[in-house]
């Protein structure tokens, strides 16, 4: 969240933006520490508009050391700053796709958690529709994005400054992970390792039919944390049905951005985990980021059958703090999830690795 703060200064007002994170250790709350501050540098302009701060700090990483920004120089259309969208997509190692007649361009991680509206002021994040200063621009299969939105999109994402007609993307100082299907090395500290909760009630059985839902709608568990949207959690969902429901779609292939899956036969991340919570009762949102934002915060140390576990998904100018995949935990380190690696498709992968041990970011539980 950006919280803009004006000061008087001479010839003019001085524009101070600091930026507030709630990302803790496995998604706790953050500690008293203040957020540092930013001040901005002044945008070069040199198609006659009045010069901007537009110097951000986002998603919590800040360039140190000697390596290179990913340079991304901007284009003035008419008389207003833009990038190319495929840079940006490009340097931050997204994914994306044009839908609708190449109308909309989807964007994300491993679901499309942003959509640019073509030639409007429209676009969507984190589900949720906002407006921009300016229409994105569309020139055949090109797609420009006002400089001035960057921040409204991705200033969680990338930690970024506009500086002599340039957007300037900070690499980041948090090492890449392993490959997905990578042994953990020795070494790795006993902190990151995940385990069972003792007490799940759903331990074993790992052969139970998948049976109908079993909700108890009068049951309801409400959760706080922060100031997530809180929604009831709901009980009595037999869990191992659930589960075996899930591993029917084993095989099927992932696609990026898709569409329910009854009409497409794909999922993506999120699709997956909406799709099987909802065959017992229980709504998610579309995207893996909304969907972080529901039930009762869970310990890497406490997993139990049924938790949603969120990642983030490494690159050399991401921030590692924003969800970028989610997937059902079933036990004994192994989790049910939709992705194009380390195989393409609905898996069960080891989580007992490097690669998912640094990038975790929090576990929720949904139902029990």
């Amino acid at each position: 969240m950006w919280r803009i703060w004006k000061a008087a200064a001479a010839g003019g007002m001085v524009f101070v933006l600091l930026t507030v994170t709630a990302c803790g250790k496995d998604g706790a709350s953050p500690s008293s520490t203040p957020s540092p501050t930013t001040k901005p540098k002044a945008q070069s302009t040199t198609n006659g508009n009045s010069a901007r701060s537009l110097s951000r700090k986002g998603g919590g990483i800040i360039a140190q050391g000697t390596n290179e920004d990913a340079v991304i120089p901007i284009k003035v259309i008419g008389s207003t700053n833009y990038i190319p969208v495929s840079q940006l997509i490009q340097t931050l190692n997204y994914q994306s796709n044009w839908e609708d007649g190449h109308t909309k361009l989807q964007i994300g991680d491993n679901d499309a958690n942003f959509e640019l509206i073509m030639n409007t002021n429209k676009a969507v994040k984190d589900g949720a529709e906002i407006q921009l200063g300016h229409a994105v621009v569309q020139e055949g299969d090109n797609a420009y994005l006002p400089v001035s939105a960057v921040g409204d999109l991705f200033q969680d994402d990338m930690s970024f400054e506009v500086r002599n007609q340039e957007l300037r993307i900070h690499p980041s100082t948090i090492s890449t992970p392993p490959n997905e299907d990578a042994p953990d090395p020795a070494g790795t500290s006993p902190d990151l390792d995940f385990n069972d909760d003792p007490a799940d009630p759903f331990r074993g059985d790992e052969n139970a039919e998948a049976l109908g839902p079993q909700l108890d709608k009068a049951l309801p568990a409400w959760t706080t944390w922060g100031n997530e949207q809180d929604i009831p959690v709901l009980k009595n969902v037999n869990i191992n049905a659930m589960i075996q429901k899930g591993k029917q779609y084993l095989g099927v292939k992932y696609l990026f951005g898709t569409g329910p899956y009854p009409k497409t036969g794909r999922f993506d991340c999120s699709t997956f985990t909406q799709y099987v919570y909802g065959k017992y009762g229980v709504s998610l949102p579309r995207v893996a980021r909304q969907q972080g934002t529901r039930g009762n915060l869970v310990s890497r140390k406490s997993l139990r059958k049924g938790d949603l576990m969120f990642f983030y998904v490494p690159g050399r100018f991401k921030s590692n703090r924003t969800v970028g995949h989610v997937g059902i935990y079933i036990g004994n380190m192994r989790m049910l999830h939709a992705s194009p690696e380390p195989k393409n498709g609905v898996q069960i992968t080891d989580i007992n690795k490097a690669y998912w041990k640094k990038t975790f970011l929090k576990a929720k539980r949904i139902v029990y």
